[in-house]
């Protein structure tokens, strides 16, 4: 029996798809859809040979619905031939050039409708007659090469579940506990160094695994580098301080040399360069077994890059010529030992990963006499300082202790309580933030968690000299809130608050309707300029009452972190908790789950938890990209740190009986509150905050207290005096 070829008419107009089916119908098999979605949904599902697509549709237009048919896989191939009413040449290079099959313009031709879907199913005859051909001719190769890679994949696919299953399972409840330990605080220096070393082990131990991954990655070409600005000393030093441990009870002293001219930070992929490094001194301590071991880090300057080298050598067994030739292959060790522990898999990722960086590795070596591994990566410079003498001696002497160390910047700032800002995020702690952080400017600040409540605000009248709009939010995302404002007629700036800043993301907001944007976690000397050229300068005569100050930005940012932004976070990362586990386990919504986890990304940024924060972002990249694998891999391991996080973060409940037969300072308290009544009917924030923090420092029962903290939030949430001076009222009625 002949095939029955099939035909898939997307057209919202139904006379439209009448016509089409009467010339069609019976030698093809018909579908219909009246929009868009409904379309492609078609499409996926019954897999047509031909579609038919309208290109003016309300919603979605067809140059749209094509462009997603493109993007998936099963409908990338189906021959597409556009309908419209539309004869501008335009319209038609339009279509061709994006890649549709033919064009048929409305009304219908029935000869013409015919021989251009005729065509289309010629062609595809002719490709299976081609294939079906050429199947045949390979069948019996194919079925030898298949037989061949089943049996060796056999030993590899055991070797891979098995490694897996026997390191992951006891892995994470042995960094789980350290964690735990770690985050307790007061603990011994000597418990929390030992502590330390164990969690880092671990995640060594654990990068066994990623290995494994790895080679598969590596081997169909999906490996990728998540570059992010890092600190070389903590590189070097967290990498040496995981090695020396290994050397144990041999006699084997570890020299590590450190070019007091390296730049103290660079830009590149981190965990993939500790990988590097792990791989090289784990294999010069493993085959040396007296003498040295030597770490020589140093680099070249091409142009805006940085040529890291690290140079290892070693006093042990060396390879002989004949091995050297095997050295980078997988899955084999160049030395069969019972005694040398290893897998065979460091060295053949070492020189992939090297690749990746645009880099290479080099091997010198004698047998019986050691050898010197030299690997040289490409990264990107970030523009700070040398690390200089005295921490390159630090590295040396193994005596470097890894600091925050914040650049100290000054920054001219100046009051600006005339200004109206309107800061919009759907994380409440980047709201706190971004507050605290406006808040020294004595603005009037108000804050919104969604962009419905942005437009809904626009469409009420309300005028601000700076709306802060978040980039990525559920539902509604920033620059969709930006568009509907622009729509209405509004022309304040809108600068875009986002943790997406990379290059040409600047030409996406303008482009959007933004005026600007400022990166997340916020840049405080770009926020300083946003708010002088939107503010500011917009208001000459009213600027020049106040007078500016010059401030550090460390002690600028130091007080972003406190007990509010902390029950902020703890309120954002529990939503979020329930939002990933849903949205991946049990849904697989990865288009909410790519939200949410670009939320909790800044959110730990918020709190200083940057390695958590680069977790979060690595996850981002993977929802981003599909990698679906990944993310199923990862999440659950990320779930666990936030909720590892938000027990410790939670603060411990006062004893309740103890706090109740507090006898309160009512008259102290109640002058306070007068004192707060007084500011509100003068904004005045800072003086409520001042008797607030005044309050603070006494202990009141737990309604008393658990008001007060309401009074504390309303303000710096919602920069709401009259709920305030409400509150407050209400407590001094009932004193």
């Amino acid at each position: 029996m002949d095939k029955k070829y099939s035909v898939l008419i997307i057209d919202d107009e139904n006379s439209n798809f009448i016509a089409l089916r009467h010339i069609l119908y019976p030698e093809y098999k018909v579908y219909a859809a009246k929009s868009g979605q409904n379309g492609i949904d078609i499409a996926k599902k019954q897999l047509p040979d031909v579609i038919l697509l309208d290109i003016l549709m309300p919603e979605m237009s067809g140059y749209e619905v094509f462009s997603l048919l493109q993007s998936f896989p099963e409908t990338r191939n189906i021959p597409v031939i556009f309908i419209s009413g539309l004869t501008d040449d335009i319209d038609v290079e339009k279509g061709l050039g994006m890649g549709v099959a033919d064009y048929i313009t409305k009304p219908f031709n029935f000869c013409i409708v015919k021989l251009r879907v005729g065509n289309q199913i010629k062609i595809i005859q002719q490709r299976e007659t081609e294939v079906q051909s050429k199947t045949e001719e390979y069948i019996k190769q194919i079925e030898e090469a298949l037989e061949e890679a089943r049996i060796a994949n056999k030993s590899k696919s055991n070797f891979l579940a098995t490694m897996s299953h026997e390191i992951r399972t006891p892995m994470n409840a042995i960094l789980g506990i350290t964690q735990i330990e770690l985050q307790k605080r007061n603990l011994p220096e000597e418990y929390a160094e030992a502590l330390d070393k164990i969690y880092i082990s671990g995640i060594s131990l654990l990068g066994i695994i990623n290995n494994i991954l790895d080679l598969t990655k590596i081997e169909t070409g999906k490996m990728e580098l998540n570059p992010t600005e890092y600190d070389v000393p903590s590189l070097i030093n967290d990498t040496v301080q995981l090695n020396i441990v290994r050397i144990g009870s041999k006699p084997i002293d570890f020299i590590l040399d450190a070019d007091e001219n390296l730049p103290s930070r660079l830009y590149g992929d981190e965990l993939r360069l500790k990988q590097i490094l792990n791989n090289l001194l784990s294999n010069a301590i493993k085959y040396t077994e007296k003498g040295y071991v030597k770490l020589s880090v140093n680099h070249t300057v091409q142009g805006e890059e940085a040529v890291l080298r690290f140079i290892v050598q070693d006093t042990g067994r060396g390879i002989s010529s004949e091995d050297q030739k095997k050295l980078f292959s997988r899955y084999s060790r160049f030395e069969t030992n019972r005694i040398t522990e290893g897998v065979g898999l460091g060295l053949n990722i070492t020189k992939d990963l090297a690749a990746l960086m645009d880099g290479t590795i080099e091997v010198e070596s004698e047998h019986g006499k050691g050898s010197t591994f030299t690997v040289s990566v490409k990264q990107r410079i970030s523009g700070y300082k040398n690390i200089g003498a005295e921490l390159s001696e630090q590295l040396r002497n193994f005596t470097y202790k890894r600091e925050r160390q914040h650049e100290k910047q000054k920054i001219t700032r100046e009051p600006m309580p005339y200004g109206r800002v309107l800061v919009v995020d759907d994380v409440e702690s980047n709201l706190y933030v971004a507050q605290g952080l406006l808040s020294f400017y004595g603005l009037d600040i108000t804050t919104v968690d969604s962009g419905f409540a942005a437009v809904k605000k626009i469409k009420s009248g309300e005028v601000y000299d700076v709306i802060f709009m978040d980039h990525m939010m559920p539902l509604m995302d920033g620059i969709e809130a930006t568009q509907k404002i622009r729509e209405l007629k509004y022309k304040g700036a809108i600068v875009a608050l986002t943790a997406n800043a990379l290059t040409g993301n600047d030409e996406l907001f303008m482009r959007s309707g933004f005026d600007g944007f400022v990166s997340k976690p916020i840049d405080v000397q770009h926020m300083n300029v946003i708010l002088n050229k939107f503010v500011r300068d917009r208001h000459p005569e009213k600027a020049k009452k106040y007078e500016a100050e010059t401030v550090d930005t460390a002690n600028f940012q130091a007080r972003e972190i406190n007990d509010n932004l902390i029950e902020a976070f703890l309120r954002d990362a529990e939503k979020a908790v329930v939002t990933l586990s849903d949205a991946v386990l049990k849904d697989d919504d990865f288009k909410l789950f790519t939200t949410t986890i670009h939320a909790m990304k800044s959110a730990l940024a918020n709190i200083g938890e940057y390695e958590k924060s680069s977790f979060a972002a690595t996850l981002e990249k993977a929802g981003r990209s599909g990698d679906i694998d990944f993310i199923h891999t990862h999440i659950e391991e990320f779930i666990k740190t936030l909720e590892i996080l938000i027990e410790n973060l939670r603060p411990e409940k006062p004893q309740e009986q103890n706090i109740q037969d507090i006898q309160e300072d009512t008259a102290y308290l109640n002058g306070q509150l007068k004192k707060i009544l007084t500011a509100c009917e003068e904004c005045d924030d800072t003086a409520v905050y001042t008797a607030l923090d005044l309050l603070k420092e006494k202990l009141w029962k737990n309604d008393t207290a658990a008001v007060l903290n309401k009074i504390r939030n309303l303000l710096f949430l919602d920069s709401d005096f009259e709920a305030v001076q409400k509150e407050v009222s209400l407590m001094l009625d009932s004193s």
